[in-house]
């Protein structure tokens, strides 16, 4: 069992997770409906993600790696419009 840390609920039986926005160097992004990404066919409605599970019309678990940025339109895990971590600017400008 996969339980999500944001919904409480079992990834694969869940339809989705809740609306988490997406912090961009932009600022605040509404996620993506799985099945709505920019380029790809609309899923068929039983279709579930492949990685978390999430129905087509609802929205992925964090961390999936089929979640597009709403930003740039690339896999929200490895794109680069998330914002620097404090800590992470800090070691940047002490260096």
């Amino acid at each position: 069992m996969a339980i999500c840390k944001y919904c409480e609920l079992e990834m694969n039986e869940a339809e989705g997770c809740v609306k988490l926005p997406v912090k961009t160097v932009d600022g605040d992004f509404d996620p993506v409906l799985y099945g709505s990404e920019v380029g790809n066919e609309p899923e068929p409605p039983d279709h579930r993600c492949h990685d978390c599970g999430a129905l087509p019309g609802h929205y992925h678990h964090a961390g999936c790696d089929w979640e597009q940025c709403p930003r740039c339109h690339e896999q929200l895990i490895s794109c680069d419009c998330a914002p620097e971590e404090p800590d992470e600017q800090a070691n940047q400008t002490e260096g």
